[in-house]
């Protein structure tokens, strides 16, 4: 007949075999240290606070209970950072003390601010994991700090719940908790659309004003526990692509400009709300980006904010171009893209003719002499006629005299007076 195996044995082979290592992140004195662990504790100063040893919450596959009956003692140390010299923590049984895997401070103090490492170990095995706790005090004039706040966004017109983290250590088992809201550290009457249940809070038809901080607080013996969350509201998100603003994104836009001459264009665009990405609004000249070209004479600008109002934004970018250049002539194309579309406009730049213009501004001023000429020619001939509208030179003699038609031809052009003036007609 077998001999039984002791049930010690067996609990310790399940639980030696249930160490499960999922990424080792280092090994001192035989020692399997996984580091800091990612749930970090941030109280308020004068907070009841528990630590829990992290090995038993994703590390092994055993709770405190079966550690210990394997024979396995779980010892703490504290360290003021991780990379520091660790010491045994002194307990008072009272302020700080051990209850089975994890440590009270009631209350927490400003000097327990520090990584405590937990530590799981006979005499031939050993793993041990630290967790980070912060304490800090309120901020100026608040009930929460501003840097310990939970971070929630919300969309207009939609709906939200906020919760009250991290209270189940102090409530008691199969009941819920007794939780007070405050906003912005001050009671309020709720409207109807924001119920209130356990240790949640939710607001049902979210408006712009429900902007600001939210403070949850529940009574554990002769102390407060404080979760703040900050809640910022933003435009619903947007399924359209942006609208260029300027240039006209529909219609060629033409710029007639000298050569040698300084250019600036500007592209101002609308994107609605996209969550946490940038906008993109960039300019090509054809298929080139503009880094491509003479980057000693043109430059593209950073994005620049306009104005930005629940998550949607307005933005511009320029492109200057010091010194406008023959190859410089062409199509630029304002480009605005995001992950619903892409749109564009096009600015083209062409040269401005001014040789046409002094030309022409010559013959005028030839034109103008020669005339001038013909007057003074005609004042000197022609002193004799009688310049009425009605009468003048007889009819015979003005049809017949060379020289009247002279002047009535001179008159005319000059003057742009109609035939009936001369003709008497």
């Amino acid at each position: 007949m077998r001999s039984r195996v002791p049930l010690q044995i067996l609990l310790y082979a399940t639980v030696i075999r249930s160490l499960k290592v999922v990424s080792k992140r280092g090994s001192v004195d035989g020692c399997t240290d996984w580091s800091v662990d990612y749930l970090r504790y941030r109280v308020l100063l004068g907070e009841p606070v528990r630590i829990k040893c992290a090995l038993f919450y994703g590390y092994i596959r055993a709770n405190y209970t079966h550690a210990q009956s394997a024979g396995l003692s779980l010892m703490w140390y504290r360290s003021a950072t991780h990379t520091d010299h660790e010491e045994p923590i002194t307990l008072d049984g009272t302020r700080t003390l051990k209850e089975e895997d994890a440590l009270w401070f009631r209350p927490a103090q400003l000097q327990d601010s520090g990584h405590y490492s937990c530590v799981l170990r006979n005499s031939s095995y050993c793993m041990k994991v630290s967790m980070a706790l912060t304490v800090a005090e309120n901020s100026s004039g608040l009930c929460y700090n501003s840097k310990m706040r939970r971070l929630e966004k919300a969309e207009l017109s939609k709906s939200k719940d906020i919760l009250c983290p991290d209270i189940q250590d102090y409530t008691p088992a199969g009941s819920e908790p007794h939780v007070t809201w405050y906003k912005e550290c001050r009671p309020k009457q709720w409207r109807s659309s924001i119920i209130r249940t356990a240790d949640l809070l939710s607001i049902r038809d979210v408006r712009e004003d429900d902007i600001g901080n939210y403070t949850c607080e529940i009574q554990f013996g002769r102390f407060l526990v404080r979760r703040t969350t900050e809640l910022t509201v933003t435009a619903p998100l947007t399924d359209k692509p942006p609208k260029i603003l300027q240039p006209p994104e529909h219609k060629l836009s033409v710029m007639e400009l000298q050569l040698g001459g300084p250019v600036n264009l500007t592209c101002r665009a609308f994107f609605g709300y996209s969550g946490d990405v940038s906008p993109l609004i960039y300019w090509m000249k054809g298929e080139k980006f503009i880094e491509d070209l003479d980057e000693t004479r043109i430059r593209e600008s950073e994005i620049k904010m306009v104005r930005e109002h629940l998550g949607e934004q307005e933005v511009s970018v320029s492109l200057t171009i010091d010194s406008l250049q023959e190859e410089d002539l062409g199509n630029y194309s304002c480009y605005v893209e995001n992950g619903h579309g892409r749109r564009h406009a096009i600015i083209q730049l062409s040269r401005r003719e001014l040789m046409y213009t002094v030309e022409l501004a010559g013959e005028i001023t030839s034109a103008v002499r020669m005339w001038m000429e013909k007057i003074k020619i005609m004042m000197l001939t022609c002193p004799t006629l009688k310049w009425t509208r009605t009468s003048g030179v007889r009819k015979a003699e003005r049809k017949n005299t060379l020289l009247w038609r002279f002047c009535q031809t001179c008159w005319k052009s000059i003057m742009g007076i109609n035939s009936s003036f001369l003709t008497g007609t």
